[in-house]
């Protein structure tokens, strides 16, 4: 006959390891989180002018179907959004991608609209 002795069980702490990833700095979000403020109001302002403006939306939508990138690049530039504005389209839409630099961090942010219109 054997007998088994039951030992209670004792949890054992171990020592963390240091944290392996450096102070976490929120500066750089902080800022990112700024800027995207203000891409998402430039877009709005984008959108609000093209929205009101059944001419524009025409004017578009023929120079985008006749290829004709620098008219579309014209008007979307006489809206008077102040970042850089990216515009690409198919028969079936547009997109606007507006960029926004940080501190020494270029294109640190990126809002991109896609609107159909086919």
């Amino acid at each position: 006959m054997s007998y088994y002795y039951y030992y209670p069980y004792v949890p054992r702490y171990y020592r963390q390891n240091e944290y392996p990833y450096p102070p976490v700095n929120i500066a750089l979000f902080e800022t990112s989180l700024s800027k995207y403020q203000q891409l998402i109001q430039h877009g709005n302002r984008l959108v609000t002018s093209l929205a009101s403006s059944r001419e524009q939306m025409y004017q578009i939508m023929y120079s985008a179907q006749e290829g004709d990138r620098d008219t579309v690049d014209r008007i979307i530039r006489e809206i008077g959004v102040p970042t850089e504005v990216t515009t690409t389209f198919t028969p079936s839409g547009v997109t606007f991608t507006l960029f926004e630099d940080a501190e020494g961090l270029p294109r640190c942010c990126t809002l991109t609209m896609n609107l159909r219109w086919g």
